[in-house]
């Protein structure tokens, strides 16, 4: 028997299907409603507002994004944020591709923040075009937090949230004591760093899964977190769950202890910040430290000095990094530099420490034109032409614009083989030569520009002009080099 459909019929079926749809809609609406109630009832949201609130960085509507990967502690945070009511919420997930269960979990944190009504936000990533320099959980970190910053950007929020906790703390720290990362290490994890923000740090994992138990909400189950070849993993499942057994408020304890090692470390940083810092020499491109100076302190003092002066609070340095430092500054010869994990270099010069970061893009060269200020390097060098001479600071130079005009003038660094006449000099001396004399330390040197005149060196910049462009009786137009540290 077939069965014919007229229009009406059609009709009446959709209207059928929408009454449906908006049905179920009015009942995960009631669903979330009731949820959120619940929520709002619970100790242990009560304590998460009170922590939150007291944030003094966090105002009422701030826009904030929020990362979740689907597990218990970030949907747990989204759903606290969620019922306080307090700012704008943003989801932000990252798929990894790293386990089979990855396009579930992000199939789930979108229909959570659908349900929430919350915008989401997702990328997922490709492992194979992962750095083999770095570990999968360092890639994995990393290129988390980026896509934070580019949706906080996108989205012009003012916060990014994460969901670490107490447990997540504690073996923050037992790894960094592994590590040996020194004063460092022991602050754990941040309550705020830069634009992120971590408001669950006061909770410990127990707490957090009694209150879903209460709740009750589905989240992703990660089964990675069971490989107890993963160092975190190891130091969670066999180090602190059987301590937190044994001593139920151990997580609580570790916790104040972190608070305490952030006042030691604060007190000691405020310490050197306050009477040690003064001490060091800096100018635009080099910190010049003493070596009878450091060498007198502690050597937790001088390393921390050291990290102060050059470093990124966020960056910890490992054990065999503040050994080789510490070896470099009582044991190294003149002469000796010591490259630094991130960039900087130091040369023992005789007395002196000096600290650098070496100059990028040294093999390229730029040209020099009259009265134009130009930026090369640290530097800013101008050539004033003018009509007759005048009084100009002692980073002046007054030559023979005869000798220059119409020629091609550019700034470069010196190589191996240059040479020129030296102001005063009848013959020509090696740049090299001439340098060793200035007594010019080796990371200067690396840097020192000249300047050319049709390719020839009628300036090693800030030390001496060339013969070849002096002032003298027959001189009838003049000019003025000019230079200066670059404002930072």
């Amino acid at each position: 028997m077939r069965i014919k459909f007229n229009v009406c019929h059609i009709y009446f079926l959709i209207l059928f299907e929408i009454k449906y749809l908006i049905d179920i809609q009015k009942t995960v609406n009631q669903q979330q409603e009731l949820k959120k109630r619940l929520i709002q009832k619970d100790p242990f949201f009560i304590k998460f507002k009170k922590q939150l609130i007291g944030f003094n960085y966090l105002s009422k509507n701030d826009r904030l994004v929020v990362a979740v990967s689907g597990g218990l502690d970030s949907v747990t945070l989204l759903l606290l944020l969620k019922a306080l009511e307090y700012n704008q919420l943003i989801v932000a997930h990252i798929n990894h591709q790293l386990r089979q269960e990855s396009d579930d979990e992000e199939y789930f944190v979108e229909e959570l923040s659908r349900d929430l009504k919350i915008p989401f936000y997702n990328k997922t990533l490709d492992p194979k075009y992962r750095d083999n320099k770095a570990s999968i959980e360092e890639w994995a970190r990393n290129e988390r937090y980026c896509f934070l910053k580019t949706i906080h950007a996108k989205t012009k929020s003012k916060w990014i949230m994460t969901a670490h906790h107490g447990n997540d703390q504690v073996e923050t720290l037992l790894m960094n004591l592994g590590r040996q990362t020194g004063v460092s290490g022991l602050r754990g994890i941040a309550k705020k760093r830069d634009n992120i923000l971590r408001p669950m740090l006061n909770f410990s994992k127990i707490d957090i899964i009694e209150f879903s138990k209460r709740i009750g909400y589905n989240y992703c189950e990660d089964l990675s977190n069971s490989d107890i070849s993963i160092p975190r993993n190891f130091i969670r499942h066999k180090v602190i769950n059987n301590w937190e057994k044994q001593f139920p408020n151990i997580i609580s304890g570790i916790r104040n202890s972190i608070d305490h090692f952030n006042e030691w470390k604060n007190s000691l940083d405020f310490m050197i910040k306050t009477y040690l810092i003064e001490k060091v020499i800096q100018n635009k491109k080099d910190l010049i430290i003493s070596k009878d100076f450091i060498t007198t302190l502690p050597k937790m003092v001088k390393i921390r000095l050291i990290q102060l002066l050059i470093d990124n609070e966020n960056q910890l340095w490992s054990k065999h990094q503040i050994k080789m430092l510490n070896q470099f500054i009582d044991k190294s010869s003149t002469g000796t530099i010591h490259e630094l994990h991130n960039g900087f270099r130091i040369l023992n010069n005789r007395g002196n420490l000096i600290i650098n970061r070496p100059c990028k893009d040294k093999m390229h060269s730029v040209e020099l034109c009259p009265n134009i200020p130009t930026s090369y390097l640290n530097f800013k060098y101008e050539l004033i032409v003018q009509d007759q001479i005048k009084d100009f600071s002692k980073n002046s130079e007054s030559v023979d614009w005869s000798k220059l005009k119409n020629k091609k003038l550019e700034l470069r660094i010196w190589k191996e083989g240059d040479s020129f006449q030296p102001l005063g000099m009848r013959g020509h001396q090696k740049i090299s030569d001439f340098l060793i004399n200035q007594k010019v330390d080796r990371i200067s040197k690396e840097s020192q520009s000249v300047l050319t005149a049709d390719g020839k060196i009628v300036w090693v910049c800030g030390k001496r002009i060339s013969n070849y462009i002096r002032l003298t009786d027959q001189t009838s137009e003049t000019a003025t080099l000019t230079w200066d540290y670059l404002h930072s």
